[in-house]
């Protein structure tokens, strides 16, 4: 179909300005008839752009059908490509519980993310105002949402050129034009919401405040673009790191990024990020009557993973249950109670009366002040399946099982050897070593005050030698360190590649993977895996003995820790 031209008045450039950049192109534009969409449908002609017409008719009105009619003639005076769909919008939300507004919001971009794939077009315009965008923020304040971003410029294929224009002038341009169209008479229903703000509150509230239409949409912008930062920053959280210190606003963009695809209000928003940043448990339910936990810093599907069973001949005088009070299991570095178990391998609270156990029940372990309680053998943990389990000290023997050795904790026992050679020599205790292949290929102690050298820190040294026995890229290695690493030597371990840090005592004066911050948030090019918490109470326990030493020694000249 050949191009036509209607005579008339040139658009301002207010309104030709930013749709130059479609001249020339082909793109799908949405009109509904209306005063915004017709007008956008000449401007897009008049730069010289190629749209086609897109219609959908909503069946909500006996004269709808008049509006396809109209959009159908104005396409063909233009000379412009054009379809057209009918939906039973009312239909369709009532057999899905949708409500109205929702429903033809929905349908409407269904139907053109169709027409625009079956004409083979990249770009779908709408044409919303400035005017839609105030109406947008003041119900999204209204409704009380976390933010009021306002109607996107631009989601997906669907582009919104004309959010900085005024209606205003989008009818003057019209008028000039001697251009009809159509006004749909729902519009006068203040019923719905957006209509009485368009009617009834925005006009009341511009005769105070004449500039109210610019404001809400400069405040959407900038909200947009706050929050697009906020939630740059929340993605950029690494598992391992301390919530404690994270702002509320990006744990807010946190909690929504853990919760997509599910209903939530603002209110649940800032619960969730309230219980994250206090690493405390949290039950809520959402809309739907859908159970939500969060506990230990992270957000707990709705419903657990598959608890394994122990997969062996299990002895007699062991019985296969779940936790009771008192539970206790013995492990290598001493007794301790299974919830603290559980608790320190982030087993979810919610979670744990579901974990599968071995205990012996005619056997007690001893814990602090003379309490006692069951002897636990053996623990099926809810992540990794029948293979990731903890063994008591011992029970894999007796049980005719080999128990797969935890190499990094081992690895941790010499480290913390190291760490203890380094306190004798005055040093700051800290031991570092290097795993490859599951065994010590390097180790180090802290050797700052000996060499006169702040930089001989455990890591480097442990670094350095591991780099003479398998090359300068150690991306199969395993550094392990008492000490939660501080930014030089967490930099070193990123230039060598490290393929994963393990620590035990976190560093509230220099640590770099959350202690004071955490340098893993930036792009280094290369990020190694982390595990912190191993053996942790050892490595601080070496570090308080040391400090209060010296503080009996000279209270006034207390050493500073070299990390």
């Amino acid at each position: 179909m050949g191009r036509a031209t209607l005579t008339g008045m040139n658009a301002p450039p207010l309104l030709l300005a930013p749709l130059r950049i479609y001249a020339g192109r082909r793109v799908l534009v949405a009109v509904s008839g209306g005063a915004d969409s017709v007008a956008l449908t000449r401007a897009l002609h008049e730069v010289g752009a190629e749209p086609s017409v897109a219609h959908l008719d909503h069946a909500l009105r006996p004269d709808s059908a008049g509006d396809a009619a109209f959009v159908a003639d104005l396409a063909a005076r233009l000379g412009l490509p054009f379809v057209t769909e009918r939906l039973d919008v009312a239909a369709v939300a009532d057999k899905r519980g949708w409500n109205l507004e929702d429903a033809a919001r929905r349908l409407r971009y269904s139907f053109l993310t169709r027409a625009a794939r079956r004409a083979k077009l990249q770009t779908i315009l709408t044409a919303h105002t400035r005017s839609d965008q105030a109406e947008t923020v003041l119900w999204q304040l209204l409704r009380g949402e976390a933010t009021l971003p306002g109607i996107p410029p631009r989601r997906g294929h669907v582009e919104r050129p004309w959010l900085e224009v005024g209606r205003a002038e989008v009818l003057a341009y019209l008028r000039a034009l001697g251009q009809p169209w159509r006004e749909d008479a729902s519009n006068a229903d203040l019923r719905f919401t957006r209509n009485w703000l368009r009617r009834e509150v925005l006009p009341l509230l511009g005769e105070r405040h004449p500039g109210l239409e610019a404001a809400l949409a400069r405040l959407a912008r900038f909200q947009a673009q706050d929050d697009a930062a906020l939630t740059a920053q929340a993605r950029a959280l690494t598992g391992h790191a301390p919530l404690g210190r994270v702002p509320l606003a990006v744990l807010r963009r946190r909690a929504r990024l853990e919760l997509a695809g599910r209903e939530v209000h603002s209110t649940h928003l800032e619960q969730v990020a309230a219980a994250l940043q206090d690493a405390r448990t949290l039950h809520l339910t959402l809309p739907g009557a859908v159970p939500l936990t969060v506990t230990a810093g992270r957000v707990v599907p709705e419903r657990p993973p598959a608890f394994p069973r122990p997969d062996f001949e299990v002895p007699a005088s062991w019985t296969l249950r779940h936790r009771q009070d008192g539970d206790r299991i013995r492990r290598p570095g001493g007794a301790r109670k299974l919830s603290d178990l559980l608790s320190d391998l982030k087993v979810p609270r919610g979670w744990r009366d579901g974990v599968w156990l071995l205990a012996d029940d005619r056997e007690t372990v001893g814990g602090g002040a003379g309490s006692t309680g069951a002897a636990v053998k053996w623990v099926g943990l809810p992540e990794g399946g029948g293979e990731n389990v903890v063994w008591a000290e011992g029970a894999a023997s007796e049980a005719g099982q080999v128990a797969a050795p935890d190499a990094e904790w081992l690895a941790m026992g010499e480290a913390l050897r190291l760490a203890g050679q380094a306190e004798l020599a005055g040093e700051v205790p800290i031991g570092a070593v290097v795993l490859h292949g599951g065994r010590v290929i390097a180790g180090a102690a802290n050797r700052c005050r000996e060499q006169g050298d702040m930089t001989r820190h455990a890591e480097l040294e442990a670094l350095r030698l591991a780099a003479g026995v398998v090359g300068p890229y150690l991306t199969d290695c395993t550094l392990v360190v008492t000490l939660e690493p501080c930014p030089m030597c967490l930099g070193a371990a990123i230039e060598a590649r490290v393929g994963r840090v393990v620590y035990a005592a976190p560093n509230s004066k220099a640590g770099a993977l959350g202690g004071v911050a955490d340098l893993l948030e930036h792009h280094w090019g290369h990020r190694p895996d982390i595990r912190g918490g191993v053996r942790a109470s050892e490595a601080s326990r070496l570090l308080r003995r040391m400090f209060a030493s010296a503080r009996a020694r000279s209270p006034a000249a207390e050493p500073a820790s070299t990390e």
